[in-house]
């Protein structure tokens, strides 16, 4: 399959002139494009050697090792060298399947600190922690792959001139041209159906056919139902298909496990949910109370679901490609499509793997909820998110005034903007700054200039 750059290769790269370099454990969800990344990586190296544990020559061979020496051994012979090169970069692909392969990482960063070791799997933590095993502590580092985001898309399309003008503009506090602006959104409804996996990505990219696209999201999300049944025991699996199956019904909105899937026991669910979620193939978002950093998560209180990827969530809820094309973003999903698009964008850009948060508070005067509130520089950014061009920001103003704050972001479908407002309050009235983004803009939040 063709190679599209990610923002992920500027990590690896990253990662690998670190002076403490540690090994590397590349989490994702099935095809993903962990396995093309490293590939694409190792060119780069005088030595890359592939070790896939799916691969039974390959399992069997760390297998027959009882140590990380053996395994060197092991490698050395088979690719008949008698010392291993500079910059050889050690690939332990699917390691899930040999937890001594896991121990042995301390190791090698312990006694070869000279070799660059990287790790991946889809269902790592799932098999690890049934097999009562787990990363050492202290000795390796992570790093999250999720689909597509929608710069990377962009740019696999050819449409890197325009990423980058409208890049480049928002983050000089200036709104692209309105015709660059327009073209911007109407890509944006393509990525909504066509999403971030990376084959239905080469494949739009090559013939432009949403037919082809749908089929491959079909064939996916059957092929993860399918590894359900690596997922646990034979008597959790039924509560692990309930789940999978009802995952579509509760994307971008608050759910309790009580009644997740009709006839299934509370405990039982949320232990399925943590499994899918472990497997990377859902994420859950954390209501918090919290002001200010550290960000709490609300105990008892439920939080919301974002789906792996938002192409395959159009295509499992039953939305037609002539709807999703034609009716507005705010119709799509009862709205909460442009919620979602966001918050795919803050975890395929961070690639850190933390909580995503939102805020609540309950009190007899009513209910506030701010879609989002990320971490940064010590403080707690509120983030509204609108499908549309406006919408009220009631919920954002109760988090500026109890927190005293006076910076907040909503992303929408309007240009860049940079704003003063003046707000009444039950309590007084108080002034802050609005900065609003295009929805596209959403993976560069971090990148924003907020002083």
């Amino acid at each position: 399959m063709v190679y599209f750059p990610r923002t992920v290769d500027r990590a690896l790269l990253k990662w690998s002139e670190s002076k403490n370099r540690k090994p590397l454990i590349l989490r994702g969800a099935r095809q993903t494009g962990k396995t093309a990344s490293v590939r694409h990586f190792g060119e780069s190296f005088n030595l890359f050697i592939e070790v896939n544990l799916e691969r039974f020559d390959d399992l069997s061979m760390v297998r027959a090792c009882r140590s990380h020496e053996d395994l060197l051994s092991a490698l050395k012979t088979r690719h008949n060298i008698t010392d291993v090169p500079e910059r050889t970069l050690i690939f332990l692909d699917e390691i899930q399947e040999s937890p001594e392969a896991v121990q042995w990482l301390r190791f090698l960063y312990e006694d070869h600190p000279d070799l660059f070791v990287i790790a991946a799997g889809s269902l790592m933590e799932v098999r690890l922690a049934d097999r009562g095993f787990s990363f050492p502590v202290g000795r390796v580092t992570f790093r999250n792959l999720q689909p597509f985001s929608f710069g990377e898309f962009l740019r696999a399309i050819g449409k890197d001139v325009l990423w980058q003008t409208v890049a480049e503009s928002t983050l000089g506090g200036e709104a692209p041209p309105r015709a660059i602006h327009d073209q911007a959104l109407d890509l944006l409804r393509d990525y909504l159906l066509v999403g971030g996996m990376p084959e239905a990505v080469v494949h739009w990219a090559s013939n432009h056919n949403f037919e082809v696209v749908r089929q491959l999201h079909t064939d996916l999300i059957n092929a993860l139902a399918e590894d359900i049944q690596k997922y646990g025991r034979d008597a959790e699996v039924h509560y692990l298909e309930a789940a999978f199956e009802n995952l579509k019904h509760h994307y971008g909105k608050r759910f309790k496990y009580e009644g997740f899937a009709p006839g299934f026991r509370s405990q039982l669910m949320k232990t399925s949910i943590t499994k899918l979620e472990q497997a990377m193939v859902t994420t859950r978002v954390w209501p918090t109370s919290s002001l200010t950093v550290p960000l709490e998560r609300k105990a008892k209180s439920a939080p919301k679901l974002l789906p792996l990827d938002i192409g395959i969530a159009l295509s499992s809820s039953g939305i037609s490609v002539d709807q999703a094309r034609r009716l507005p973003l705010d119709t799509l999903l009862d709205g909460r499509v442009a919620e979602i698009f966001v918050g795919q964008e803050f975890l395929a850009t961070r690639g850190t793997g933390d909580d995503l948060h939102f805020w609540v508070r309950d009190s007899s005067r009513g209910n506030a909820e701010v879609d989002y509130l990320l971490e940064g520089d010590g403080i707690a950014l509120p983030i509204e998110v609108k499908a549309g061009a406006s919408g009220s920001l009631k919920s954002l103003h109760q988090f500026l005034w109890r927190s005293g704050r006076h910076l907040g972001l909503r992303f929408f479908a309007g240009p860049y903007a940079d704003e003063r407002h003046t707000v009444r309050m039950p309590d007084g009235e108080f002034d802050y700054r609005l900065i609003s983004l295009p929805l596209y803009l959403a993976g560069l939040v971090e990148r924003i200039p907020l002083r």
